[in-house]
């Protein structure tokens, strides 16, 4: 096992750990998803964005559910992905009842496919990760879309990409992570308890 595999199973017993924790009592999964909502909402209104693109959250993932409903309460305009065939990423506008199930049991929105180039930027991306740490290191599970998808974006949009931020739990914040030339760092990370902000 690499160091990559290790660290993500050491995710997944901790995530798995915080789920059962949880058990059924609602107030710990609403006191969770208060508290990343939060810090999603604070970074949002900070950087002024109009237009996000975000991640629809599963099997103990940090929360963004709570966050979708406070960017469509707060006229944010929210794109999701949905994973095409061979592996790319497409965004369509997220609508309150447009989820189905996707790829890996992931849900995805229904609506059409929306261009996320030069002529319909979005000022922040929040991304999914296993873990980020202090130089902007980003820890995916392996599938390499949002990988992909950053490289692609960084490329199309280099004069102004979007702010780039993993949403993680506190204790995937790390200090050091293993780094291969294709990453492309993220701009900050949003945990349960704060922004941070790299580079």
């Amino acid at each position: 096992m690499d160091e990559k595999q290790r660290l993500r199973a050491l995710v997944r017993t901790r995530r798995d750990a915080r789920l059962s924790a949880a058990g059924d009592d609602d107030s710990v999964r609403s006191g969770q998803q208060a508290s990343f909502t939060a810090q999603l909402a604070s970074l949002t209104e900070q950087l002024g964005a109009g237009r996000v693109a975000c991640f629809v959250s599963v099997r103990g993932e940090p929360e963004t559910t709570g966050y979708l409903a406070w960017a469509r309460a707060h006229g944010v305009e929210v794109l999701l992905p949905r994973v095409r065939p061979g592996g790319s990423l497409e965004w369509s506008v997220h609508e309150e009842s447009g989820l189905a199930v996707g790829a890996f049991s992931i849900p995805e929105p229904v609506g059409p496919a929306t261009p996320m180039d030069a002529s319909e930027r979005v000022d922040l991306l929040l991304v999914p990760a296993a873990a980020v740490d202090q130089t902007g290191t980003r820890l995916g599970w392996g599938r390499g879309y949002f990988d992909r998808e950053l490289a692609r974006l960084r490329a199309e949009l280099h004069d102004a990409p979007p702010q780039v931020f993993a949403v993680v739990w506190s204790d995937e914040l790390m200090d050091r992570l293993p780094q291969e030339p294709h990453d492309i760092p993220v701009d900050g990370a949003v945990t349960e308890e704060s922004i941070h902000r790299f580079g």
